[in-house]
């Protein structure tokens, strides 16, 4: 995720804490030491949350890269989610929130602190009231995350619930309808009580159309191969070229990226975005090599289309080469790809 640090790994998961925490850190830092220690034990909160979700989901199947962590939730990125343990997985993260929460509330009560729902976590004196406020946040975390509607946890329980009764994007389809509807009730009461809300509608609404094109993207998709797309007449490029010399490949074949070669291996991609990054009167002096995106994403010709698309999605980069024992055989683009699921979808109508 964009504008995410690594953080460190547990059980081999990577962990990652996005700058908005930093910045709350920063932020309740003003306030002083009990408001800061409320905020690294909603960290704690939030990182739990997560590893319940990553546990389940590798304990099913599940291939899991990452966890990102935000004050309000995480994600835990997974690839290879089975669908028939989906509301396992989902549901066990507000299930691991809630259960801190009544935990921290039977501590408090057995402590012989007066335990009641109180969300001030910034005028606190006491350890008492840090105590409140922990249990408090994590109630919140929980019941928030069941709302269902995607991007929450509660929208894939949801679907995991309709799917055992229908097909699977129906099922989907739905749920994204459902959590939408709540989006506008939620953004008409935010407009008369707490504008809060019309913030978290915006986000749910934006949420389930991504939740929907992702999955409506995945079943057009389902079979084919990267050979089946890839475009096989194929121009390169060295990395011992100028700029210079792309120009002229550029106006010459009329494509925006290319592979680069050294020796025979692509070692990286270069598109019209790296040569305008450069002054033009540096081009004849400055090497492509010096300038290509070198962390590329390299497709065999049997992976699915769809999981290169994400894997591209998620490197936020446009195109990628083929590569089958060692040699280039063919290239693909982002584009090529949503113009073909652009064609299947007409067809299926």
């Amino acid at each position: 995720m964009p504008w995410s640090l690594k953080f460190g790994s547990i059980f081999g998961i990577p962990v990652e804490l996005h700058i908005t925490f930093l910045l709350l850190l920063l932020m309740f830092s003003f306030f002083g030491v009990m408001p800061l220690i409320v905020v690294i034990l909603l960290f704690v909160s939030v990182f739990i949350h997560e590893l319940a979700h990553s546990l389940v989901g590798r304990h099913y199947g599940a291939k899991i890269k990452k966890i990102t962590l935000l004050p309000i939730g995480g994600v835990s990125q997974m690839e290879a989610i089975p669908k028939s343990h989906e509301f396992a997985i989902a549901v066990i993260g507000p299930v691991a929130s809630i259960l801190i929460g009544v935990i921290l509330f039977l501590f408090g009560s057995l402590a012989g602190v007066k335990m009641y729902f109180d969300l001030n976590w910034v005028e606190l004196n006491s350890v008492s009231e840090i105590i409140r406020a922990v249990m408090s946040l994590n109630f919140v975390l929980g019941l928030f995350n069941i709302i269902p509607a995607f991007p929450m946890d509660g929208g894939r329980v949801l679907r995991a619930f309709l799917a055992s009764r229908m097909d699977y994007l129906k099922a989907t389809e739905l749920s994204v309808r459902i959590g939408q509807a709540l989006a506008i009730v939620f953004a008409f009461v935010g407009i008369f009580y707490n504008p809060w809300l019309i913030i978290i509608a915006f986000f749910i609404y934006i949420g389930g159309m991504s939740e929907y094109e992702t999955n409506r993207m995945s079943s057009l998709l389902k079979g084919i191969k990267v050979k089946d797309l890839m475009i096989k007449d194929i121009f390169t490029v060295s990395a011992g070229d100028s700029l210079e010399d792309f120009e002229k490949l550029l106006i010459e074949k009329k494509h925006k990226g290319y592979p680069v070669v050294q020796s025979g291996n692509v070692v990286g991609i270069i598109t019209t975005n790296e040569l305008l990054g450069v002054p033009r009167q540096k081009w004849i002096e400055t090497k492509i090599s010096d300038v290509m995106i070198k962390d590329i994403v390299i497709a065999s010709p049997d992976m699915e289309v769809f999981d290169l698309h994400t894997k591209l999605t998620e490197k936020n980069q446009g195109r990628a080469p083929v590569v089958e024992k060692g040699k280039l055989i063919g290239f693909i683009t982002k584009t090529d790809i949503l113009k073909f699921s652009d064609i299947l979808s007409i067809k299926r109508m």
